[in-house]
Formats: structure tokens, C-alpha cells, sequence
């Protein structure tokens, strides 16, 4: 052997090389964090489906906070049923009561499918303000069905204006859940 080739010595021939205790947290780590995502995660995720009081209560209150600086009430309006959902109207006023807001949720028994926000539109003198019940146009294959009302006052008008909710539903070979709404009154 060449005298510029010496054999190397325990410090380093052990420099590059890992323990097995190492390694065996190495891979102990990796499978801890790799195996909670693949055991947690359905292969065919849905839209997520959650319990919620939106679908089975009539009404809570919630008290002022950093996310609201006023108390709200959630009221329940009332509901419609149309191809295995239930569609539960709400009005959220605050003190007063003031109207906040409006929604609908489509619910699975008591599991919350979706919500969606229904943006009050002006109806005064038209039959969703003057009609006693459901609206049935002539001619037309789809129904406008009274869910309910509320007054409320709402800002800036100086009177209490009745919110009225209604559920389209549209006809085929049965009656089929087309849209919601909320009209002023």
C-alpha cells in the first residue's frame, strides 16, 4: 500500500454511516406524520356532512362578542322537503329586533348539508306580499311555496318591514327544490 494511503481510522469510518437507533427514528417520525393523513382520509370525500342546530332546533341566541359586538337571535322561519332534504329557513335579527341577516339550510335529518345566504328583495304590492299561501302561475311548471314571516325593523327605514320566505320548487315527475327567497314586505 503507498504511504499516502493510510487505512482509515475508527473516527472515520464510522463519520458517514447512521446508527440503526437513528434511523429508526427517522422513519418512526415520518410514519407518524405520513400515517394519520392516510388513515383519517376517506378515499372518496364528500361534501363534508356535520350535526348542526341549524336543522333541528327553532331558534338560540348568541351573546355579544369579539366576532360580533351586538347579541344576535337566530329564529326559525319554517321548513319545505323536496327529494330527501329539508330546507330550514332562518331570519337573524339583533336587539330590537333589527334584521341582520337571512339563510336557508338544506339538511339530511339533523346533518347539515349546506347554508346559503337569501338577500332580501323589495315585493311590495306583488302576491309575495299579498298572496295568504303558495303561488301557482299559470301556465308555468314550477310553484312559489309560503314558508313563513317575520317583522322585524331594518335600517335605514323609520317602520317594521315583514320579511315573507318562500321555497320555489319546480314540476316534473315530481316537485323538485329550485331556489329560495326572501321578499320585503
Amino acid at each position: 500500500m503507498p504511504p499516502d494511503h493510510a487505512l482509515p481510522t475508527s473516527r472515520h469510518r464510522h463519520r458517514h454511516r447512521r446508527r440503526p437507533s437513528t434511523l429508526i427514528l427517522l422513519f418512526g417520525l415520518l410514519l407518524g406524520l405520513v400515517a394519520p393523513a392516510v388513515v383519517t382520509t376517506p378515499a372518496s370525500a364528500g361534501p363534508v356532512i356535520q350535526r348542526d342546530s341549524n336543522c333541528w332546533s327553532s331558534g338560540w341566541s348568541v351573546p355579544p362578542g369579539i366576532t360580533n359586538p351586538v347579541a344576535l337571535t337566530y329564529s326559525w322561519i319554517g321548513s319545505r322537503s323536496n327529494g330527501g332534504y329539508t330546507y330550514r329557513y332562518w331570519i337573524v335579527e339583533e336587539p330590537g329586533p333589527y334584521y341582520r341577516s337571512s339563510y336557508v339550510a338544506k339538511c339530511d335529518g339533523d346533518l347539515l348539508v349546506s347554508t346559503t345566504s337569501l338577500t332580501p328583495t323589495g315585493g311590495f304590492g306583488t302576491p309575495f306580499c299579498t298572496s295568504s299561501g303558495d303561488i301557482y302561475p299559470p301556465l308555468a311548471a314550477f310553484a312559489d311555496r309560503y314558508v313563513g314571516q317575520r317583522v322585524a325593523w331594518q335600517r335605514p327605514y323609520l317602520g317594521k318591514i315583514t320579511f315573507r320566505f318562500w321555497h320555489r320548487e319546480w314540476l316534473g315527475l315530481s316537485w323538485y327544490y329550485d331556489s329560495s327567497s326572501v321578499v320585503q314586505c
